[in-house]
């Protein structure tokens, strides 16, 4: 594997994504769907660059299996974490008003465990205008009080702890070790902000 053909691989993968992600604004995905469009999003924009450095730095076989593994959790925990920040920071957090992908009719992670557990979500992404004020704070608790931010958040954490146990599994040194553990558990510690 080479640098230049692992960069061209991963593009790909990331363009895949996007048409994806769009199609999922006129279906309802199921969270294997979800998985199969988030893997080819930020777990391939983190595959690329881990990889990149990885093969500049000549690392070993296992290594790179290693990180190739993490590149893929920190992306699906990076996305969760995205994705919740999209729809509960407030606008003077995130400088863009909450619920704005929700309001395109994108289906994150969490936007799909709740309409698994409650169609009231489906009919506000039907309206021909979405998101008054009134919406956004309506969609958020209908998220909240059905569990599908925590349990989105919990899925965010599951990745963020095994790429954490792959990065600790390399031979990287210990300051690149470092850097990777603590920006995962930048990740991880961010989801308590938004309740």
């Amino acid at each position: 594997m080479d640098a230049v053909k692992l960069l061209a691989t991963e593009f790909k993968a990331v363009n895949e994504s996007q048409i994806l992600d769009m199609l999922f604004e006129y279906k309802e995905p199921d969270t294997e769907e979800w998985e199969v469009m988030a893997g080819r999003r930020a777990a391939s924009l983190f595959k690329a660059s881990m990889l990149t450095g990885a093969l500049l730095a000549t690392a070993s076989v296992k290594d790179m299996e290693l990180l190739e593994g993490a590149a893929k959790h920190i992306g699906y925990a990076f996305d969760i974490q995205d994705d919740i920040i999209d729809t509960f920071a407030s606008e003077e957090q995130y400088g863009r008003v909450p619920c704005g992908d929700i309001g395109k009719r994108k289906k994150p992670l969490h936007v799909i465990l709740t309409l698994e557990k409650d169609r009231q979500l489906a009919k506000i992404m039907a309206k021909e205008r979405l998101m008054a004020n009134t919406d956004i704070e309506y969609v958020q608790a209908l998220i909240r009080d059905c569990g599908a931010l925590d349990r989105a958040k919990s899925i965010s954490r599951m990745h963020a702890l095994e790429a954490e146990k792959m990065i600790s599994m390399t031979d990287m040194n210990q300051e690149a070790m470092d850097f990777f553990v603590s920006f995962i558990r930048y990740v991880d510690e961010s989801l308590d902000w938004y309740k």
